[in-house]
């Protein structure tokens, strides 16, 4: 769901519960003149049917059918703009405010429609409340005797005053909404480039630029941290040292753009068949990678080394005429406690010890256990 989707959504929501309130306040209504009714028993009859006919059946059967019809426009034509909502309420307050007409300020039902306004955020919609119940409160007035006679002109200048400050208040508290949306939008911002930034500079100092492995320096802090977990843990810990044969030669012939291009290419190798999340794929030196392997014996370990090797080999390189490069690579176990130096003068030692022999191959102390 998208942010428009959702937004609907809640209006939607928020348009229902508007609905249901006004639903509410027509069986108040119809509660609270049938209450006044059981107070007129004793009254003549002829009071009473008045009552029953023009406080309790007509004003009843008005606001029956304004909801009624708007809940038809709602549910049927799938049609409920906040307009719509507003002039519901509007014209709920009219039939309640001809209904009460004798009762003392019962005008102020209008503020009501105005205030449920707020909930749409829109200085529009706020406008249009008050203009339409300045519009409904003036034809009351002109259609309505009981409710002309009683007011006096001082009545009315205090209510034009009170719906033009609760107009006022309610317009103050949508601009600071404003406002503080538009402050919270620029922090939020902020803070989003803030965090970008931090991770762009984290991502920095921790990657190597050219081949997007993990840099030297962050190497050591995982093999630091790995090692500590492996003799507290006893978990198995493997470390490759992979050295590019006669890479300088490469340079020298081809010129270090193409070395850059070959160290690229061996580094996505690498990250193609080093795919656990628990191992870590670094580049240890200028044409070396290394990979430490958490938690895997060191018969699986060789087998992703020696798929890389071979993968390697089989790469050819148009910016060198088709040629291929190979790889050297020294596999070496942890034994718990020796410490990091000790695995790692070890996988130096078998790196060695395959450029040694030959180059293009994986040597281990298994194989060699003399080296």
């Amino acid at each position: 769901m998208n942010k428009l989707e959702w937004m609907q959504l809640q209006r939607r929501l928020w348009n229902r519960r508007i609905m249901n309130t006004y639903w509410i306040i027509v069986l108040v209504s119809l509660m609270t003149q049938l209450a006044a009714l059981f107070i007129m028993i004793g009254q003549p009859m002829l009071q009473i049917n008045e009552y029953i006919i023009y406080d309790v059946v007509i004003p009843f059967v008005l606001q029956l059918i304004l909801m009624g019809a708007v809940e038809i426009i709602i549910l049927r034509l799938k049609w409920e703009h906040p307009y719509l909502i507003i002039t519901t309420g509007i014209g709920l307050a009219s039939i309640l405010i001809a209904t009460y007409s004798t009762v003392d300020g019962f005008e102020y039902v209008l503020l009501f429609p105005i205030m449920l306004s707020l909930i749409y955020d829109e200085h529009r919609k706020l406008v249009f409340a008050l203009t339409s119940a300045a519009v409904c409160l003036t034809v009351l007035y002109l259609t309505i005797p009981q409710l002309y006679e009683r007011t006096s002109i001082s009545d009315l200048m205090i209510y034009v005053l009170v719906m033009l400050g609760a107009f006022g208040i309610l317009y103050g508290l949508l601009e600071q909404r404003r406002d503080l949306l538009r402050f919270l939008g620029k922090a939020i911002q902020s803070e989003q480039d803030l965090l970008i930034r931090t991770v762009i500079m984290d991502r920095q100092t921790k990657f190597d630029a050219l081949t997007d492995l993990y840099n030297h320096k962050t190497f050591h802090e995982y093999l630091d941290n790995l090692i500590a977990q492996s003799d507290k843990y006893e978990l198995p810990l493997q470390l490759a040292i992979i050295d590019i044969d006669n890479f300088k030669k490469v340079n020298d012939t081809y010129g270090h753009a193409v070395g850059d291009i070959i160290l690229e290419r061996v580094a996505q190798v690498v990250k193609q068949y080093i795919l656990s999340p628990d191992d870590i794929t670094a580049r240890f030196g200028g044409e070396e990678f290394a990979v430490i392997f958490a938690d895997k014996s060191p018969a699986q370990a060789f087998d992703s080394i020696e798929r890389i090797r071979a993968q390697v080999e089989m790469l050819r390189h148009h910016e060198m005429n088709g040629k291929n490069v190979t790889v050297s690579i020294g596999l070496a176990s942890y034994r718990y406690g020796s410490g990091k130096a000790a695995i790692f003068s070890e996988a130096d030692s078998m790196l060695y010890a395959a450029k040694r022999s030959g180059k293009n191959k994986t040597i281990t102390a298994v194989q060699h256990p003399a080296v």
